[in-house]
């Protein structure tokens, strides 16, 4: 009876101190040593993509640079760090207070017509599970990043506008590092007048997404050395709601908008 009672006790202890090691691993530090906070410049896509660029479900987003990625990146293991966490469902409900801002600054202007919640909800499942933060916080994160980066006024400020130019890449650098102290990635794509063209700006972010940091490593970006910076304005994008209709064409297509 004694040697009963005594493996029982040791049982009970066993699963305690194991529940006890499973808390502490959930709470643990996330993963990962920084994020990526990729930005997208929409005129680049637009005139990159086979069907143009639709206007929202729910209204015309910004004419700025957008929020593309928010990614947790594990620079040891040179990759992104993904679905972390399986128990931390994607719930729109939670983004109510800041679906405006999401709507306007990591908006979905592919065609046909869509909102942006099949984009947040991947974000989310993706990188913001593994982020240790709350998914409004996520999400808060990632756009005032974006408002402090403030990318599109640091470019101005150098006289490097969206107005078919040809722009230093370096210069473009540059630019955004005088604003933010930390030197940008830039990523190009196919243009007009077979130019390469602007289209994201890479900046990296400490762990505890407030600051922005020098990147410990970047992907491989390509660009040559100098870009054509696309014009971006919302009457570009086509309002209907139709995948097959005939689409707003940007000016460098030669046409005239449908």
């Amino acid at each position: 009876m004694a040697s009963r009672t005594f493996l029982l006790c040791l049982l009970v202890g066993l699963l305690a101190t194991t529940s006890g090691y499973a808390k502490t691993t959930a709470n643990a530090d996330p993963a990962f040593d920084f994020y990526y906070l990729i930005l997208m410049w929409p005129g680049a896509y637009c005139t990159d993509s086979k069907y143009g660029c639709c206007v929202p479900k729910y209204g015309y987003p910004a004419e700025d640079f957008f929020v593309q990625s928010f990614m947790t990146f594990d620079s040891a293991e040179n990759k992104a760090v993904v679905r972390c966490n399986s128990d931390k469902p994607f719930d729109i409900n939670k983004l109510e207070s800041i679906e405006n801002n999401l709507n306007h600054y990591w908006s979905n202007i592919k065609c046909p017509r869509s909102d942006g919640v099949n984009a947040w909800m991947s974000a989310w499942n993706s990188y913001g599970v593994c982020s240790g933060l709350k998914q409004v916080d996520y999400f808060k994160a990632a756009l005032q990043l974006r408002k402090t980066a403030d990318v599109l006024s640091a470019l101005s400020e150098q006289g490097i506008n969206p107005d078919y130019r040809l722009y230093s890449t370096e210069f473009i650098k540059w630019s955004v590092s005088q604003k933010l102290g930390v030197t940008p990635g830039v990523q190009c794509r196919n243009g007009p007048f077979g130019k390469q063209q602007l289209y994201q700006i890479y900046l990296c972010v400490d762990k505890d997404a407030q600051s922005f940091i020098e990147c410990p490593r970047l992907p491989s970006l390509h660009c040559p050395s100098q870009v054509l910076f696309h014009p971006f304005h919302t009457w570009m994008l086509n309002s209907s709601s139709s995948s097959d209709a005939h689409r707003i064409l940007m000016p460098t297509d030669g046409t005239l908008r449908a």
